[in-house]
């Protein structure tokens, strides 16, 4: 089973961890972290590619994969989960792709996922996090989980991202951004090749 390097479609990122210590997984593994969040066309195409590598590479004997990489979009319902007392979430009819690695390499080596710019160069983000309504697309491969046989699947493996949109995570808001301004996101401070976002794209105030 050959894993196989991938451009995700450009969309709306979401949760984006790629610095620092990560996340700690189900496993108690630390990890880097993005969330990419398709619709229409794209998602379709995604979905299209996944299930299409799960059949061609699929374990000996395996049916039905546990997921193929994507997942249903949901979101929070605020008012739902205050009557319920616990979270309540809604689905979209998007899906979300979520690619991840280690944060350390197996000699405990720290890894770093690079970040791009629309025109494909490498940016620095001056330690500034990448916030929930930036767009962009990830850089990585697909490959083949197979715990057992209640637990095999594609996965997505996360080495880079590429910014169309910025918008810093502040903790608890967004930054104002411009309304008139569609130049595509340049960078913090001046891979993978330039890319041009059909959807509206802004230019962050930094």
């Amino acid at each position: 089973m050959t894993n196989i390097a991938i451009n995700s479609p450009i969309g709306e990122l979401e949760w984006v961890t790629i610095d620092g210590e990560g996340k700690e997984d189900l496993q108690g593994v630390m990890k880097y972290l993005v969330t990419v969040v398709l619709d229409g066309e794209a998602a379709e195409e995604f979905k299209t590619q996944a299930d299409a590598y799960w059949e061609e590479n699929k374990p000996k004997g395996a049916t039905k994969a546990k997921t193929c990489g994507y997942y249903p979009h949901k979101v929070k319902n605020v008012d739902a989960s205050k009557e319920a007392g616990e979270p309540v979430y809604d689905e979209t009819g998007k899906i979300a792709l979520q690619f991840k690695t280690n944060t350390k390499f197996p000699n405990g080596n720290a890894k770093t996922v690079k970040v791009f710019n629309s025109k494909g160069a490498e940016v620095s983000l001056m330690g500034k996090k990448i916030g929930n309504g930036s767009r962009g697309r990830v850089g990585g491969a697909m490959g083949i989980y197979n715990v057992n046989k209640a637990s095999q699947g594609v996965t997505l493996y996360l080495n880079s991202v590429q910014l169309t949109k910025f918008v810093e995570y502040t903790g608890n808001s967004f930054d104002d951004i411009s309304e008139d301004d569609e130049d595509s996101f340049d960078g913090v401070d001046d891979g993978m090749g330039g890319v041009e976002d059909t959807a509206e794209v802004e230019r962050p105030r930094i």
